[in-house]
C-alpha cells in the first residue's frame, strides 16, 4: 500500500514523502522509515514519540494525525493515508480570538 507523510515547518519549509508499505504497518513504523524526520528540526518530535508510544497524549500535545484527525502512534495505516506531523502551537487559539475580537 502507498501512504504519504507530510509536515510544514514554522519557517514554511515543506516536507513530503510517499512510502510503499506492507499492510498492517503502524504510524510509528512508517515514521521511522522517513529520512527527513530524523533531522535536527525533529528532535522535540522524537522526544514526544518516545514518551507517547504506549499511551494517548493529551489533546494539547498531539503531534500526529491522518487527514487532520489526531491518531495514536499504534494506529494501523490504510492505503492512501496521509500522516501529518503537526508543530506545537505558538499562541493559544482562544487568546488569539479574544485579541482579534477586541480590535
Amino acid at each position: 500500500m502507498t501512504i504519504a507523510i507530510s509536515h510544514v515547518a514554522s519557517s514554511g519549509k515543506q516536507y513530503y514523502s510517499e512510502l510503499s508499505l506492507p499492510m498492517g504497518t503502524t504510524i510509528y513504523e512508517a515514521l521511522t522509515l522517513v529520512p527527513w524526520v530524523h533531522g535536527e528540526e525533529f528532535e522535540d518530535f522524537w522526544h514526544w514519540v518516545q514518551n507517547n508510544l504506549d499511551n494517548s497524549p493529551n489533546h494539547k500535545s498531539w503531534y500526529v494525525g491522518i487527514f487532520s484527525q489526531k491518531k495514536r502512534l499504534d494506529t494501523i495505516l490504510l492505503a492512501g493515508d496521509r500522516i501529518e506531523i503537526y508543530r506545537p502551537l505558538t499562541i493559544d487559539p482562544m487568546a488569539k480570538r479574544k485579541a482579534l475580537s477586541k480590535k
